[in-house]
């Protein structure tokens, strides 16, 4: 990633869920620029803050999205630029998201973007 950016990058996202990616997050993020966890993460991980320290980068985080991130995300679907179908590992219903929904994406690894129909056929 230094290559592309030597100073760093202004924010990252970290989106799997473990130390490895957290800690790398924060290595590639420019003094005080910011990390957004949006995962999920199923265990707790062991990191020093002397990481943060030594940058004045700033963690946050995020569970939903935006209408406007949403829109973005669905438009760039739409035109073929975005191409989800290989990561959308299930298809529940509603009722189901405790335990096909929040439990299997924090106990099965192999579980990546499972969809929720909310109404109507998926």
């Amino acid at each position: 990633m230094k290559q592309y950016a030597p100073d760093g990058v202004d924010v990252t996202f970290e989106v799997a869920g473990v130390a490895p990616t957290f800690k790398s997050s924060i290595d590639v993020t420019r003094a005080r620029g910011t990390v957004v966890i949006v995962s999920i993460f199923a265990h707790s991980i062991e990191w020093n803050p002397m990481q943060l320290t030594n940058t004045g980068v700033k963690v946050t985080s995020t569970i939903a999205y935006t209408p406007t991130s949403f829109q973005q995300t669905v438009d760039l679907m739409g035109t073929g630029q975005l191409k989800p179908q290989g990561i959308i590992t299930s298809q529940i219903e509603l009722d189901d998201i405790v335990e096909k929904g929040f439990e299997a994406l924090t106990n099965d690894k192999s579980q990546a973007k499972i969809l929720v129909k909310l109404s109507g056929e998926m």
